[in-house]
């Protein structure tokens, strides 16, 4: 749906997330009339110049000059210690804010962010875009109504060697991105968790820390409905990249940003049934529907939300303060971690 005019942004932060999701996804936005791109923002000229001209925005150094052009919305994708300085300079000056995952350096900050936006009365919205994906929302309607019986458990492993094609080495600087593995891949499955079964009753976490960065972590979390849950993840190991849920009548496996596929195993039944995830059928004879989002269109949806709770005066699907709850859990974590085992 078109809007009634344009929502105007800027980009700061030129890195790999905003060439590989924010350049592709914005331009879709713009060709639909959704978005004016004003700005790109990065210190580094190798990286603002081409994703500038790419989007045929202006392209400046610092963040105070790309507020000088008064954007309405504000698309924070830089490391995480400079997420809150940012979000708060963006709502002084007027704008909106998406700000990608982790949504701060630490939940202070995100909660302080989430204040800011408060105070100001402007939209903060968490970079949690997996919500979008059609898997997981159907995953969360399975869950809340039970359809296959209640989920017991679940086991959930994801990760591989990082080859993320990072422009600096932010990633692995505790001072820019103060967490490993659960900090970056980890806090998009913990909001999930949260978003499909609230928060956790009780829960164990060990990791390979050590001196530096975790590489490998594991998570064992029970919830009030009685499911338990088994997070692995990794940096390092090539991992199956499946969720695994076990319902009283059937096994459903989600594969990771498989975004409009899920496969069932139903009791009974001697085989597996994978389904592509269409829009549903009408009650009457009808041609095929038609398949729901990819993984980039679960990213350009979000996008499309955030524009629209702009124009429409509401709060995002995913709002700030949802991220600074995952964050948070994933404080929780490192406060109480114990030493993965190094076999």
């Amino acid at each position: 749906m078109r809007a009634a005019s344009p929502v105007t942004l800027v980009l700061v932060g030129c890195g790999a997330v905003s060439r590989l999701f924010y350049q592709p996804a914005l331009l879709e936005l713009r060709r639909h009339g959704l978005v004016n791109i004003l700005a790109v923002v990065d210190p580094r000229a190798e990286a603002r110049a081409p994703l500038a001209v790419a989007l045929g925005a202006a392209a400046c150094t610092k963040l105070d000059e790309a507020l000088e052009l008064r954007p309405e919305l504000v698309v924070i994708a830089t490391p995480p210690a400079l997420h809150r300085a940012q979000a708060e300079a963006a709502f002084a000056a007027g704008g909106a804010v998406l700000c990608e995952k982790p949504l701060a350096a630490s939940a202070t900050d995100a909660d302080a962010m989430a204040a800011a936006a408060a105070r100001t009365g402007r939209l903060l919205a968490a970079g949690h875009y997996k919500r979008f994906m059609p898997a997981h929302r159907a995953l969360k309607t399975l869950i809340e109504r039970e359809t296959f019986g209640p989920l017991l458990d679940a086991t959930l492993v994801e990760g591989g060697k990082f080859s993320w094609p990072a422009a600096t080495d932010s990633f692995f600087q505790r001072e820019q991105t103060p967490g490993g593995v659960l900090l970056d891949i980890g806090v998009h499955v913990l909001d999930l968790l949260r978003w499909w079964l609230g928060d956790p009753t009780n829960y164990t976490y060990a990791d390979d820390a050590l001196d530096g960065l975790e590489a490998n972590a594991r998570l064992d979390a029970t919830f009030a409905s009685g499911a338990s849950v088994r997070l692995r993840l990794s940096r390092d190991w090539r991992t199956e990249n499946v969720y695994v849920f076990r319902f009283a009548r059937a096994t459903v496996h989600s594969r990771v940003n498989a975004s409009n596929q899920l496969e069932f195993t139903l009791d009974g039944l001697p085989m597996t049934l994978a389904a592509e995830l269409r829009e549903p059928l009408p009650g009457r004879p009808a041609p095929p529907t038609r398949a729901l989002d990819t993984n980039p269109q679960a990213f350009i949806a979000q996008l499309v939300d955030v524009c629209a709770a702009i124009r429409e005066n509401r709060a995002p699907f995913v709002p700030g303060i949802e991220g600074a709850q995952a964050l948070r859990w994933v404080e929780a974590c490192y406060a109480r971690r114990t030493t993965l085992p190094i076999h």
